[in-house]
């Protein structure tokens, strides 16, 4: 029954499409051209100069160098001067950030003093210090390549919608089209066919979710790194991962106060958003069999992940509807999104970080949406 279940997922053409259309939009990306891409040799010689944390020394030279090129006193006309450059300015940006850093470790120490330490405000202002402390000397210049570009396939509103375009192609149908094909009644009428149709199908949901998850993940890791020139940077503090002129991506974690190396972030990032792929397969597996119809069911799925997107692309993010965009599946599934800065929630009078909240919150979810696929179809009747 699991085989015939994938079999019907599976031989949809439409995911085809999609997918193909998806994998050419990642080799589109990947051919723009970018001022750096940090993988020629150059580069390796200056991380032996000016590479891991950033100094007192480092900057100082740094801040020499750069008035001295924007005075003219030395050229800054060939590649290894302009990457000089670029490399000089991470340095400088770095120190700033680092700079910012203890400066927002005084701020919080100031307030646990006018705090109590019962407080919520104290234990808040206790929590992001601890975790911007743990940091040390994260802030410096790393030649990380290919692993920025890696997490631009996680985060950007386009990509998630895409990925929740396939979703619902190939999960839309899988309850509806037994009401469709008039087949619900013969496995109904089984002994054993309720409990052993929706397991079957659920399993067959998720071996297409991580499948087509994997897949893609694989072919964008695959161009990235062709693409950059290795895996350089692997272990260097996600704080080295900011938006410059080397990546088409907007994120920055130079002010997160997270403690992770890169590839444990690339690996906690992965996981997390197949776990909120998983999350809304459950949404949609729940309206395939609410509503017995695809197209409604691919509509109704598009419309909760679509408005909370456009309500963050307009900047409506006040008051309720903040809460409505903060705790969406479109923001559970940008998921390197969650970790560029502190941001905690009031639970019972204590801090519980947003990532950590968000994914608690929708495991709950999916449990209740689970259950109650099986409770509703176990008690769907024989129609006569």
């Amino acid at each position: 029954m699991y085989l015939q279940e994938c079999y019907k997922i599976f031989s949809k053409k439409s995911i085809y499409l999609v997918f193909i259309t998806i994998v050419l939009l990642l080799v589109y990306i990947n051919q723009l051209p970018t001022d750096m891409t940090m993988r020629e040799l150059v580069f390796e010689e200056l991380e032996g100069t000016w590479g891991g944390p950033v100094t007192e020394e480092k900057v100082e030279l740094a801040r020499e160098s750069m008035h001295a090129s924007d005075t003219g006193e030395i050229s800054n006309h060939t590649f290894e001067s302009k990457a000089t450059d670029y490399v000089q300015f991470l340095i400088v940006g770095a120190a700033m950030q680092k700079q910012d850093q203890n400066e927002r470790l005084t701020i919080l120490e100031a307030e646990m003093n006018d705090f109590d330490e019962s407080t919520y405000k104290h234990r808040k202002a206790s929590m992001e210090r601890d975790m911007l402390q743990e940091l040390d000397d994260a802030h410096g210049f790393y030649l990380i390549r290919s692993w920025r570009e890696m997490f631009e396939f996680i985060e950007p509103v386009t990509h998630v919608l895409l990925l929740s375009i396939l979703i619902f192609l190939g999960l839309s149908p899988v309850f509806a089209e037994e009401y469709t094909h008039r087949t619900t009644d013969l496995i109904l009428a089984t002994k054993h066919g309720k409990t052993k149709l929706v397991t079957a199908k659920i399993l067959a949901a998720l071996s297409y979710i991580v499948i087509i998850f994997l897949s893609l993940q694989i072919i964008n890791s695959f161009l990235n790194l062709l693409k950059f020139g290795g895996i350089a940077g692997w272990d260097a503090p996600i704080q080295g991962i900011s938006s410059g002129l080397d990546s088409l991506s907007r994120l920055s974690y130079d002010g997160s106060p997270y403690n992770f190396e890169v590839w444990q972030f690339f690996l906690l990032t992965m996981g997390l958003q197949l776990l909120s792929c998983i999350v809304i397969a459950a949404l949609v597996l729940l309206l395939s069999f609410l509503t017995k119809n695809t197209m409604i069911t691919f509509f109704i799925s598009s419309i909760i992940i679509a408005i909370p997107a456009l309500l963050q692309q307009l900047g409506i993010t006040d008051g309720f509807l903040g809460y409505l965009t903060d705790f969406s599946f479109l923001k559970l599934m940008q998921v390197s999104s969650l970790f560029t800065q502190f941001q905690a929630y009031n639970v019972f009078g204590y801090p519980v970080l947003y990532p950590s909240l968000l994914f608690t919150l929708f495991a709950l979810v999916t449990g209740l949406l689970i259950m109650l696929i099986y409770r509703l179809f176990r008690n769907q009747q024989v129609s006569h």
